[in-house]
């Protein structure tokens, strides 16, 4: 009997053990460090909006992160996947657009519904992000909740968000998730990632979040008996647990407020549903110990002191790189274009300064400088790789920049790419070359003037560039403290970059200084962020943009061959 009303009254649906522990401790602050497939936004962040929502009725709260474009690309399709799912749009909740008339009406008014997830309680979620701390101005809210902490800074979650947690005790006192905020997050690189927040987990008091998991599991299972006895009208028991229910329930809002639960866990939180075969395929196919210790197995990465861009720090990177003109615009139910409009900090009037590592791997980065303000910024990075080509990679590139702007690339490469028989030719036995001149630049440069781009190629007749040059040249303008140049990378749009220089290792042979291009042979899917590719590219531009300003002696050098950047390992 009890096992056929369990069908009729309840949906059965997996959670892991670790998404029941939040779901049952689920405190007035919840701190996350997670690994990759442990159903972060789906299965742990949504139902915690959700039940926040239920439990302040005509609040506004806050979802924020890094960058606002983070919200639209990153957040909103996995909260909408589990709405979706869950829920009927229009009828429990709407995005973008006004709700329809029977949603209650929200305490605070609303002016403009674009960038708002509202509820049929009148709850009403608005965006903010770091990027844009103006987001913040006169929003006084009850709970916020935050993606990727390690992007965003510790000043503006405290001066800026804190401070708008100061919504009206007495309509929303009464939910545990009163003043608090939720925050989820991978482990963070120390080396370029924010980690301010790892301190807050020594604000937790393991044996009283204990104590509420049990005491929420039995009230729970209280409920459970609760559905059955109205279904079989069994009127004593249900007062009964009634009685007992709102006893616990208000005994465990008490005990929930003012508390920290902060999580730290691995893939293997979620191996049901991922399965081993997922853990050994990402075993497989990535060789970087430091990407499995901090994806997988959520270890935090010990600070490595021999890198070969030693000198690059937070100081060479930057997050407000969005002009938000364009998205300010759309609905919050509407896709981003993935286009340089959206660059703050990309001047259209100027040609675009590139460099680019060739291969059957093919990455290329760009920047522009202001020669002003004594600054280089990049801006993007693209790759491709076998069986793509040049004219992909040109395609991406023209797809991103090519709105209405100077359509001129200043090219930087290593002599590898004026090779007339390249390497990546033994992967494309049947490719039929443009012309006999078919090096891997030309034809990039072919492909990019066949699309309109005026393309300047700077490394002809290219001689080699030894590591010890490269790496003389990135010291010095990588420092904090150079006067001659400041380098600044778009941490969003470069994100590749930024992991492949975290992932350039020095080393020593013989006494010479070598760049470990070990992790290139990788498999071509894990190269982009995982080996030195793409911070390869970026050394070729670094070098022809200003190894001026290295000491004569340094212009040249005499050295043993295997010391330069082509030669493979």
């Amino acid at each position: 009997m009890k096992k056929s009303l369990s069908k009729e009254l309840f949906e059965q649906q997996y959670l892991s053990a670790l998404q029941v522990k939040i779901k049952l401790a689920d405190p007035q602050i919840l701190l996350c460090e997670l690994g990759r497939g442990s159903g972060k936004t789906t299965h742990i962040m949504a139902p915690r909006l959700d039940r926040i929502q239920n439990s302040m009725h005509g609040a506004v709260l806050v979802l924020g992160a890094a960058t606002y474009r983070d919200i639209f690309s990153n957040i909103l399709p996995g909260l909408m996947e589990y709405f979706n799912e869950n829920y009927e749009r229009g009828i429990y909740y709407e995005i973008g657009k006004e709700p329809p008339r029977h949603f209650k009406k929200c305490l605070t008014s609303i002016f403009d519904w674009k960038h708002t997830f509202s509820f049929s309680n009148g709850c009403v979620v608005k965006f903010v992000s770091a990027d844009r701390p103006e987001s913040v101005l006169g929003i006084s809210t009850p709970h916020g909740i935050f993606d990727e902490l390690l992007k965003i800074n510790k000043e503006f979650m405290l001066e800026r968000f804190m401070p708008t947690l100061r919504a009206d005790r007495s309509k929303f006192g009464n939910s545990p998730y009163f003043m608090g905020w939720s925050g989820f997050t991978s482990t963070p690189n120390f080396e370029t990632d924010e980690d301010w927040f790892l301190d807050l987990e020594k604000n937790m008091n393991k044996p009283l979040i204990d104590n509420i998991i049990k005491i929420a599991y039995e009230i729970d299972m209280r409920m459970l008996e609760l559905e059955i006895a109205r279904k079989t009208l069994d009127f004593e028991k249900i007062k009964r647990l009634e009685r007992f229910i709102e006893r616990w329930n208000n005994r465990l809002v008490i005990l929930k407020k003012e508390q920290t639960l902060y999580v730290r866990a691995s893939s293997f939180s979620n191996i049901r549903i991922l399965g081993l075969e997922y853990i050994r395929n990402q075993l497989k196919s990535t060789s970087d110990k430091d990407k499995i210790y901090t994806s997988i197995f959520a270890i935090r990465k010990i600070k490595v002191k021999d890198m070969f861009f030693g000198k690059f720090g937070k100081h060479n990177l930057f997050d407000d790189g969005y002009d938000y003109t364009f998205i300010d615009r759309m609905s919050a139910d509407e896709q981003v274009e993935d286009s340089a409009k959206h660059l703050k900090y990309y001047d259209k009037r100027k040609p675009l300064i590139a460099g680019y590592d060739a291969g059957p791997f093919q990455s290329i980065v760009f920047a522009q400088k202001n020669n002003v303000k004594k600054e280089m910024r990049f801006l993007k990075n693209f790759w491709v790789y076998h069986p793509e080509q040049q004219d992909v990679l040109a395609r991406k590139i023209n797809d991103f920049f090519s709105d209405n702007c100077r359509k001129e690339i200043t090219l930087y490469y290593d002599r590898a790419a004026n090779q007339r028989d390249p390497e990546w030719k033994k992967y494309y036995p049947s490719y039929k070359p443009m012309g006999v001149n078919d090096t891997d630049a030309i034809l990039l440069a072919q492909e990019l003037r066949v699309l309109g781009w005026t393309v300047i190629l700077m490394s002809k007749k290219q001689k080699t560039i030894f590591y010890s040059q490269h790496y003389r040249l990135l010291n010095l303008i990588f420092d904090e403290k150079c006067k001659f140049i400041k380098i600044l990378i778009d941490r969003n749009e470069c994100e590749a970059l930024v992991s492949s220089i975290n992932h350039s290792p020095l080393k020593r042979t013989e006494g010479y200084i070598e760049l470990d291009k070990s992790s290139e042979r990788l498999d071509f899917e894990e190269q982009a962020y995982n080996s030195t590719q793409i911070a390869s590219a970026a050394m070729y531009l670094l070098w022809g943009e200003f190894h001026h300003l290295l000491p004569d002696s340094d212009q040249s050098e005499n050295m043993p061959m295997g010391a330069g950047t082509y030669i493979s390992n």
